[in-house]
This record gives C-alpha cells, sequence and structure tokens, in this order.
C-alpha cells in the first residue's frame, strides 16, 4: 500500500500510521516505510530518533535488520527515513527499493509506504504505480478544490489502477448527518491526534508528544 497527497499537511502520515495500527490490531504483519526523506515523520509519529532508516538503507551503509523497529503495538513495526540525504529521488529509482521491497513482503502481510507528496514532486509515482493499493489523501477545509485535478491527472498520466481517496480531518460535529456519524473517520478508536488543534502538520516536531492511536474506548 502507498499513502500520498498533493502537499505536506494534509495528513497522509497520520492516515499511514493509523491505518497500520488497525491493520495491525486484526492480527496482520504490518510494517510501514518512511520514503518522504525530505521531510520525514514517522519517526515523529512513534516518537523515535532518525538516526538509521531507508536514506542508509538504500546507499548500503545499513542492513534491513538494523532499521525495523518494533512499535508499541504487536504486530507493527516501522522504518523510519533516515538521515535526510541530498539526492532522495535517485535514492528511491537505484533499483535497490524493489529488492527491499520484495523482502519485506516475504516477512510482512502488509507493507504501507508512506510517500513524498505527489504534488510537489515526483519521487513517489514509481511506487504509487508500484502499489496494489495506492492511497490519496485529501484535507477537508485545507486541501484546494483543484488538488483533485491533481489525483486525476497522477491516475491518467501514469496508468495508476485502483486509486483510493481519504478525506482526512472531517468535523464530524457540523450537520446532522448520521451516516457520517456512524461510518466518519476514527469512529470507535482513541486517537491521540484528534481533528482539530491537535492534528500534526509540517511544523510538528520531535519535542511535541508521539501519537498514541488505536486504544478501543469503551463506550456504552
Amino acid at each position: 500500500m502507498s499513502v500520498t497527497s498533493t502537499i505536506s499537511g494534509e495528513g497522509k502520515t497520520f492516515v499511514a500510521i493509523n491505518l497500520a495500527g488497525m491493520i495491525a490490531f486484526s492480527g496482520k504483519k504490518v510494517v510501514i516505510l518512511d520514503l518522504d526523506m525530505r521531510k520525514p515523520k514517522i519517526h515523529i509519529g512513534f516518537g523515535t530518533d532518525n538516526e538509521v532508516g531507508m536514506s542508509s538503507l538504500l546507499i548500503g551503509r545499513d542492513q534491513l535488520e538494523q532499521c525495523i523497529r518494533k512499535s508499541e503495538m504487536e504486530n507493527l513495526h516501522f522504518i523510519t527515513a533516515g538521515p535526510i540525504p541530498p539526492n532522495p529521488a535517485e535514492l528511491i529509482i537505484n533499483g535497490k527499493l524493489d529488492s527491499i521491497l520484495e523482502e519485506l513482503k516475504r516477512i510482512y502481510d502488509i507493507v504501507i509506504v508512506d510517500l513524498p507528496p505527489v504534488g510537489l514532486v515526483t519521487d513517489g509515482i514509481p511506487i504509487v504505480q508500484m502499489a496494489d493499493y495506492p492511497i490519496y489523501v485529501f484535507r477537508a477545509n485545507y486541501s484546494k478544490k483543484n488538488f483533485v485535478q491533481n489525483a486525476d491527472r497522477l491516475v491518467n498520466e501514469n496508468n495508476i489502477q485502483r486509486l483510493s481517496v481519504v478525506l482526512n480531518s472531517v468535523d464530524t460535529d457540523r450537520g446532522s448527518s448520521g451516516y457520517i456519524y456512524g461510518y466518519g473517520y476514527g469512529y470507535g478508536y482513541g486517537y491521540g491526534y484528534t481533528y482539530g488543534g491537535n492534528y500534526y502538520t509540517e511544523g510538528t516536531n520531535a519535542t511535541e508528544k508521539k501519537i498514541r492511536f488505536f486504544r478501543r474506548k469503551n463506550k456504552k
């Protein structure tokens, strides 16, 4: 699975982490890769450092087993982006990524890749093409209407199949639609970051609280 958006701040990393957690909660083995090497955030979400990861793995400095980290949640592992390289696009297409993904697919049931925003750079497009389940994230009251055209071009110009769309950060308190409330984003789960003021954006830094996710609320 791949997760991308048009620009930074639309919540693709938030969606990737929470999606991974839900799948891991069901008993599947899941690993998340941070390929947004210009503005990495997976390490922030898991409250860890970014000293090794995809960049050091792709240049051959570190081995795969050195870069895989365990989260607090059973079955959920992750690989951070690693030190920010001068040439992230070249690292992604240098040929080593394919073998890394194949190895991870032998170990895990699901591999989720957090990609750079494809509206800003084209690094992630080959991975979107490769993904069995590509996901495109929009953020309510943040994404521009013309970003939909960007997603449309992504599909038509790159022969991308089965692109799914997530509308993130929807305010479910607005309006009275029972459908939105019953099936809305995040209903029934206690996410640490909410739809409003605590939403983490590209201004997030390592001093902020890490995301506490997937603690089921006991609702009566």
